[in-house]
């Protein structure tokens, strides 16, 4: 095929443009969509309203696609939209622009208040990588106000920039852009025109300040003024509009002093990078019906993954064939990625908490972690199950696996309407930390931060980490609660412990009243897991064999 393309390039070099270009057919009609099931125009609608309600009215909004990524000479990666162009149009094309303008602007004739520029039709390009929606298909299809070609770009942003009193708003730039690629073009005169104040200096100084511009409460400006002021100065910031305005911050004495102060010096002359972040943080966090039904077949997806993988896993088998199991089950069910690397970790990899390598021969005696998480247009699911590799826990592996399931049993109570969303953390903390010093493992509370090193829960939706507010708990909120416990070997640990690495994690919808557990299809319990590890299962059928007969040292699986 690599030889093919440098044949065909060759030739097409050769042809003179006019005479190529003459030479091919009319361009046939995009194929409709083959998934019944895709969110639907009106939903990208209602979140765009959104967006544009919640904007001044002398704004323009501009979203990026995300970068089409090389990975290396004449191979991509495989393209995975932006989460928040996707939720708010439903695209999946690269070099896509949308412009959303409460107060419209002018295009064609007619007036607007949001636009998508998407690539153009093109014969050549297509006969390679497929069928375009062109500016009309696109319109008509997604339910756009307007779009047009994004080689129009630079024309209608410039017009745009030229215009009086124009307040450009922007999310962060994506990285790993390629430089002379249409996205970066389309960035590059962007900066060019808009003057982004991009937040630049240490990762401190950049959350500082990304958090000052976001501030819109005369609270929590009192409480930030002074905490900042004793931990940075002007200089730790990589620009002087960021030394001025972070100065300008500190030494304000009213919120109102300071808002005063960047309507004049920063809203009047720079691109608002961070209200975009912030309002799209709280629009994605809050699932709809429709986003509920597509994470729910994400998760199922995922669940019937775990459980095949349960009655497959036996002595001898590597990681990176449970890992084949699961990402199969993925995919025969219509899921189009992995949320995330999968992770498959046995032995002494069960306790590297993003092991992705999943290389190892599993062994009797072992427990395997398995964080894995099925993407169906476009969100994830992320479920963990720890099951042991022989289909029984040993004593001490019972233990650690019933004090991690009995700390997510807290945790998922604490998952509740109001509640902080630190609440289902703090709740698993202390089951944990109370277990580990009843077992000896730890003297103090604090000491469990050894063997229990991360957070417990996360938002989850378009993307697996997705984003939030980090505030109070609401319905329609979904979180992950993974609480674990990884021991490795040490002095001053008894062996019996060494290399147990247990984690369980499910994904938790907040309502008015309980929380739901999503992902509940999944066995959690020793008596489950252990009931369901007697079977036999779809990667010991595919392969020809028998759970639990003896294989031979490095015989190819299947192969007899």
């Amino acid at each position: 095929m690599r030889r093919l393309l440098m044949v065909a390039t060759a030739l097409l070099l050769c042809l003179p443009v006019a005479e190529g270009r003459a030479q091919q057919a009319a361009l046939p009609e995009p194929p409709v969509r083959y998934d019944a099931d895709l969110l639907p125009p009106s939903f990208h609608r209602d979140r765009r309203a959104a967006v544009l309600a919640a904007l001044p009215p002398d704004a323009v909004a501009v979203f990026f696609s995300a970068p089409a990524r090389n990975r290396e000479n004449d191979v991509a990666f495989e393209y995975r939209q932006d989460s928040d162009l996707y939720y708010l149009t439903g695209t999946t094309e690269a070099a896509s622009v949308l412009l959303l303008a409460p107060g419209g602007f002018d295009v064609d004739g007619a007036t607007v208040t949001e636009l998508l520029l998407t690539p153009p039709r093109d014969p050549a390009s297509e006969v390679w990588t497929g069928r375009r929606f062109g500016a009309e298909r696109a319109q008509a299809e997604l339910g756009l106000q307007k779009a047009v070609s994004n080689e129009r770009f630079e024309e209608i942003l410039g017009a745009l920039a030229a215009r009086e009193g124009v307040r450009f708003f922007h999310l962060p730039f994506p990285a790993g852009v390629e430089a002379g690629s249409e996205l970066g073009g389309q960035i590059d005169f962007f900066v060019e025109r808009a003057r982004p104040l991009v937040v630049e200096g240490s990762p401190l100084a950049r959350n500082a300040m990304s958090f000052v511009l976001g501030l819109d409460d005369a609270a929590r400006f009192a409480q930030v003024r002074p905490f900042l002021a004793g931990r940075l100065s002007a200089e730790d910031f990589a620009t002087p509009a960021l030394r001025e305005a972070y100065q300008a911050f500190v030494e304000a004495e009213t919120f109102e002093a300071w808002q005063a102060w960047r309507r004049q010096h920063l809203d009047a002359h720079y691109a608002d990078g961070v209200t975009l972040r912030r309002l799209l943080n709280g629009l994605r966090m809050v699932k709809t019906e429709a986003e509920l039904a597509l994470m729910q077949r994400a998760i199922d997806i995922t669940v019937a993954a775990q459980r095949e993988a349960m009655r497959s896993i036996e002595p001898g088998m590597h990681e990176y064939e449970a890992e084949a199991l699961i990402e199969y089950i993925f995919k025969r069910n219509g899921a189009e990625y992995t949320g995330f690397p999968s992770i498959v970790g046995s032995g002494e990899n069960a306790i590297t908490l993003h092991y992705e390598s999943n290389r190892r021969r599993m062994q009797a005696g072992d427990v395997v972690v398995m964080d894995i998480g099925a993407e169906y247009h476009g969100y994830s699911a992320d479920v963990t199950r720890t099951v042991p590799v022989g289909g029984a826990f040993s004593p001490e592996q019972q233990t650690i696996y019933e004090l991690v399931l009995k700390a997510q049993q807290a945790g998922i109570e604490a998952a509740r309407k109001g509640n902080a969303f630190g609440a289902p953390g703090q709740a698993a903390w202390r089951v944990i930390a109370d277990g580990l010093q009843a077992l000896g493992l730890i003297e103090q509370e604090r000491d469990a931060r050894r063997f229990f090193m991360h957070g417990t829960s996360h938002y989850l939706g378009l993307y697996v980490h997705d984003v939030g507010d980090a505030g109070p708990l609401v319905p329609g909120l979904v979180l992950t609660v993974e609480p674990g416990v990884y021991i490795s070997p040490a002095p001053d640990v008894d062996p019996k412990w060494w290399n147990i690495g247990v984690r369980i994690e499910d994904d938790v919808l907040v309502t008015e009243g309980d929380p739901v557990v999503l992902s509940a299809g999944a066995p959690r319990t020793v008596e489950e897991i252990e009931a369901l590890m007697k079977e036999q299962g779809l990667g010991n059928e595919a392969a020809g064999l028998v759970k639990g007969a003896a294989q031979p040292q490095g015989a190819v699986r299947g192969s007899q």
